[in-house]
């Protein structure tokens, strides 16, 4: 597997059948060979744009109304990518855009393989407070302009799966894949298998998280901490939310969480002096003595609920 394709999606609404563009990035033999983007018409009732998407990635209903349509879109894909590997930075989500647009559009999701940039970050650059494309590649002195515009962001996943590779002395993404214990993901016949860390013990789910949860879902078993205003949902429907799903949402910082999510800041909500929260301070200093808290910000923290909730 020394030849892959990157891929990225932004999507016109918080549905993951709503895709609006795409960005494509092919690697063979350790070399980026070719790059392809595209606006993209998303099916018809899910073609609805929300302000939040807008405002990420600035795409509108009138860039994409002569865009190609789905049907075409995974066509392109598909030839892109022949029967290499797909690789994405939180693969859950691309790839549940392509099987949900599938289904709103009534098309067989084709089979594939795909890994996971995020899941080996987190395995090969240990440590990092945050492992979220921009941060990550700024850590690693990959270019990242624009972050939300697909292209720039799949080329961006691009390099840290070469960076990953380069640090392991692999040649393919099997090689790097067995290196760190993380099983290649698939699609085969409409059944999914996630590219996942299999060294790590599983855990039970806390007292007042729903014991019946998939323990597959990416919130099982993990105790969450909110700091910082969430848009558009209250906290106590966020831990709710992530209850159903097998965590135990926690009121503080201590060194038994796993997760901690930030919102937005006012500058009320900081002591005097403060540039960070107090729980977001704690979670660094936890990290800085080998506590492997992760951090993420409300964007990852929505990417998640969407996966979670498939």
């Amino acid at each position: 597997m020394t030849s892959w394709v990157a891929i990225d999606f932004e999507t016109a609404n918080s549905l993951r059948a709503s895709p609006c563009s795409v960005g494509l990035v092919k690697v063979k033999e350790g070399r980026i060979v070719e790059e392809w983007s595209s606006f993209i018409r998303p099916p018809h009732g899910h073609d609805h744009f929300e302000a939040f998407n807008v405002g990420l990635h600035g795409i509108t209903a009138e860039h994409v109304r002569d865009a190609p349509g789905w049907p075409e879109t995974l066509e392109r894909i598909v030839r892109f990518a022949g029967d290499t590997p797909l690789v994405a930075h939180n693969a859950a989500f691309d790839i549940g855009v392509i099987a949900d647009t599938c289904r709103a559009d009534g098309l067989p999701v084709p089979d594939l393989r795909f890994a996971c940039t995020l899941v080996v970050a987190r395995r090969a650059w240990t440590g990092l407070l945050s492992y979220k494309l921009p941060v990550l590649a700024d850590a690693l002195g990959i270019e990242l302009a624009h972050h939300h515009d697909a292209g720039a962001d799949a080329r961006a996943a691009a390099e840290v799966m070469l960076a990953a590779l380069r640090r392991q002395g692999a040649v393919g993404l099997g090689d790097l894949l067995a290196a760190h214990n993380i099983r290649m993901g698939s699609y085969r016949s409409g059944v999914r298998q996630g590219c996942t860390y299999r060294g790590a013990a599983r855990r039970e789910p806390f007292p007042d998280a729903d014991p019946g949860a998939d323990p597959e879902n990416p919130f099982y078993g993990l105790n969450v901490c909110f700091t910082g205003t969430l848009p558009d949902m209250k906290r106590r429907a966020a831990a709710e939310r992530i209850a159903a799903f097998g965590a135990r949402p926690v009121p503080d910082v201590t060194a038994a969480v796993d997760l901690l999510v930030v919102g937005g800041i006012k500058p009320y909500q900081l002591a005097f002096g403060a540039k960070k929260t107090g729980k977001l301070a704690k979670a660094e200093r936890l990290r800085e003595s080998g506590h492997g808290i992760t951090v993420i910000d409300h964007e990852e923290f929505y990417e998640l609920l969407a996966v979670a909730g498939d």
